[in-house]
């Protein structure tokens, strides 16, 4: 089982609305094609700007596809790919795509999450990336 994790930042921020509509669409796809995953979205009053974190999770075709969709989508930019790899089993087998609006605060209290906005970030990325990222991730979704 192939999967991808990555964080990219909205060209503008979503409504409650524009999240509902990306979610249904993306979950009615990714029934189709056995893909599960999870979505999170923080929003920055700081900054004005919007937050993507995705793990997405599926048979190879299919989230080559997806990945392709995702890199070509208009919606947002500063793409960065955390972790990929394969898995024996699926991280999140019963989400066609889990979703949870992060509070700003909220993932600073997860370990070893670094913010996009922080040099920290950059640096973890370019010293080998962030292959804790599934666990961080798993360890989320747990308290949802």
């Amino acid at each position: 089982m192939k999967y991808i994790i990555y964080v990219s930042q909205a060209h503008a921020p979503f409504s409650t609305e524009k999240l509902a509509d990306l979610l249904g669409r993306s979950r009615s796809r990714n029934t189709k094609e056995e893909i599960t995953g999870l979505l999170l979205y923080r929003y920055s009053d700081d900054f004005d700007k919007g937050y993507f974190i995705q793990a997405i999770e599926g048979p190879d075709e299919a989230l080559d596809d997806l990945w392709s969709r995702i890199s070509d989508d208009p919606r947002h930019h500063t793409i960065v790919t955390l972790a990929e790899g394969t898995e024996d089993e699926r991280m999140f087998p019963n989400w066609s795509m889990g979703f949870k609006n992060v509070e700003p605060g909220e993932l600073a209290n997860v370990p070893g999450f670094a913010d996009i906005d922080k040099d920290s970030f950059w640096q973890d990325l370019e010293s080998g990336g962030m292959p804790e990222a599934p666990d961080l991730l798993r360890g989320f979704a747990g308290d949802l």
